[in-house]
């Protein structure tokens, strides 16, 4: 369902509100809670959706046993539902974000989807801090691969954002297997990305453009844990 008139711009209002506090979770909150109000049906995507990188994704799940895979800040986005449901090899999918409203929205589109391609896959939905991974029971080298969607983004827009996103990255790096995968999906341009993910990541980065969707160019930033690190 598509929201209009006074529905849309109340969206549009909710949006711009979280220019300023995209670190709080109340702020996501309320944004939640004014699209299920406004009618809003569906995932709600940042930047674009889970159909234009499933293709770069999947690959990277196969290998020896379940991979496990986190994605940070989740909100609503198809993209750990996706990963669960066309995964041809099983996969344990993570879906991390410390809005209760968008969890609670993201568990109602789980339960209308289809089962999963592979009967031992499964996915959870986890309430939490995407920079105390710790504290939410991730373990040292438990992950193949983390996926963040915008959500280093909003850190770094934010008052207290360097600090911040340098604490999520440490913790994303903790808590993957050596030869592990950060995956970062953001408009920053590597001029800028790159340096900042060398410094607080101390390993190397690579950077592959995705294409430029409403005009804009997206990229996937890719920091791998090194081996014996």
């Amino acid at each position: 369902m598509v929201p209009r008139g006074g529905a849309a711009r109340q969206l549009c209002s909710a949006a711009g509100d979280l220019l300023g506090a995209m670190e709080q979770p109340s702020a996501w909150d309320r944004f939640y809670a004014q699209r299920e109000h406004a009618g809003a049906v569906g995932h709600f995507e940042w930047f674009f959706g889970y159909e234009a990188v499933a293709g770069l994704l999947l690959p990277l799940l196969q290998g020896p046993g379940a991979a496990r895979v986190l994605d940070v800040g989740c909100g609503t986005s198809a993209l750990g539902l996706g990963l669960y449901r066309d995964c041809p090899h099983p996969v344990h999918v993570c879906c991390l974000d410390a809005a209760p409203a968008a969890l609670a929205a993201l568990q109602r589109l789980l339960c209308m989807a289809p089962p999963p391609r592979h009967p031992r896959s499964h996915v959870r939905l986890c309430l939490g801090d995407a920079t105390d991974l710790a504290r939410g029971g991730f373990a040292p080298a438990s992950l193949r691969l983390i996926l963040d969607k915008g959500t280093c983004d909003a850190l770094l827009r934010c008052p207290a954002g360097p600090g911040r996103a340098g604490r999520l990255v440490a913790e994303c790096l903790r808590a993957l297997q050596p030869g592990g995968r950060l995956l970062q999906f953001s408009d920053e341009d590597p001029d800028a990305r790159v340096p900042f993910l060398e410094r607080v990541g101390m390993a190397g980065v690579s950077v592959q453009e995705l294409g430029v969707p409403g005009g804009v160019p997206y990229y996937v930033y890719t920091v791998e844990k090194p081996v014996g690190g």
